[in-house]
């Protein structure tokens, strides 16, 4: 997991993006669906970051997603 007290600061002290969401595109490499979890598991970062970097990808039009479960989503490259 990231640890928030080392993560670098920009001049105003917001914190500086360290996964874009091509980082989290690139670790689909299988036609297999994802959870944002495990997502974040691969990036090594919170599951909320994965869920908004996956987020900004569905807006893009380079993932899908699907809520499989009460509260479950998975996402996954369109062919």
């Amino acid at each position: 997991m990231t640890d928030n007290t080392s993560r670098p600061r920009g001049e105003g002290g917001e914190y500086v993006e360290e996964i874009t969401p091509d980082d989290a595109l690139a670790v689909f490499t299988d036609n297999e669906p994802l959870t944002a979890k495990e997502v974040a598991e691969e990036l090594g970062v919170v599951r909320r970051t994965a869920y908004n970097k996956l987020s900004d990808l569905e807006e893009r039009g380079d993932l899908r997603k699907k809520k499989v479960g009460s509260r479950a989503v998975v996402w996954w490259r369109p062919e």
